[in-house]
């Protein structure tokens, strides 16, 4: 047998970790072309570091000053000016913890709330929007890719349902 026939029935070896870093990205100057328009969209004077403040205490539904400053990476000084200027333009509270009155707690306002809720809108349209112009295998291949990456990186599947076995929800099932 010749080496050619003997490749013929080996699986190709695919693309390499650098290779998908690069592509991985420029996929992601582009994803965040388009999750930046959401905060255009609404005119809002909120700077980037302010909506990573504010997606930050939305996702945690409050979160401790030192947590914040911890999940920014930065120091909780920087963070209290952060939330100086976020409180003034009313979209956070601070409050003394009720078990801890060393520790502060910060939470979005009903119109932090709703400005996070409507920027998470806005980006789901203009995702849609995009990934409605793939191909459904491709679409498939994406989730799949994404929860993988997900679960190397330490972060449970979003759906709850990854037991740890390699099994998933099918994502034909969610995009047929």
């Amino acid at each position: 047998m010749d080496e050619r026939q003997g490749q013929r029935g080996r699986r190709s070896p695919g693309v390499g970790a650098a290779e998908a870093a690069g592509v991985l990205a420029e996929t992601l100057e582009s994803l965040s072309t388009v999750w930046g328009r959401a905060q255009e969209a609404f005119g809002t004077t909120v700077s980037p570091t302010q909506l990573r403040a504010l997606t930050i205490i939305h996702r945690s539904r409050g979160i401790s000053l030192h947590g914040l400053a911890q999940e920014m990476g930065t120091v909780s000084s920087v963070a209290s000016r952060l939330c100086d200027r976020l409180d003034s333009a009313g979209l956070v509270t601070r409050d003394m913890d009720e078990h801890n009155r060393r520790k502060v707690v910060v939470a979005l306002t009903f119109d932090g709330e709703s400005l996070m809720e409507a920027i998470r809108a806005r980006r789901v349209e203009d995702l849609v929007e995009t990934l409605s112009k793939m191909p459904a295998a491709d679409r498939e291949a994406l989730v799949a890719g994404m929860e993988s990456f997900r679960r190397a990186a330490g972060h449970a599947s979003r759906t709850g349902s990854d037991t740890g076995d390699g099994a998933q929800d099918a994502p034909s099932r969610r995009f047929a």
